[in-house]
């Protein structure tokens, strides 16, 4: 079977999309400790949206061309 192909801006756009669906806005608590758990909470669920994302999308490692830095 033959990887489909996808271009960078493809990929970046469902990256984006999949980030900007998982910044619900929930109501913030009035504890510090709420805060630190409702935090938690986000960051967990945007990982695992992510997470979920790019599995559903197979790069090769030739999409990026190789680099390097110059001072």
């Amino acid at each position: 079977m033959k990887p489909s192909r996808m271009t960078r801006r493809q990929l970046a756009g469902a990256i984006l999309t999949t980030a900007a669906a998982a910044q619900t806005p929930a109501p913030t608590p009035s504890t510090p400790d709420g805060e630190l758990q409702a935090a938690r909470e986000r960051n967990q669920r945007t990982s695992e949206t992510l997470a979920a994302a790019w599995a559903k999308v197979k790069a090769p490692i030739e999409t990026e061309p190789a680099f390097h830095f110059t001072a």
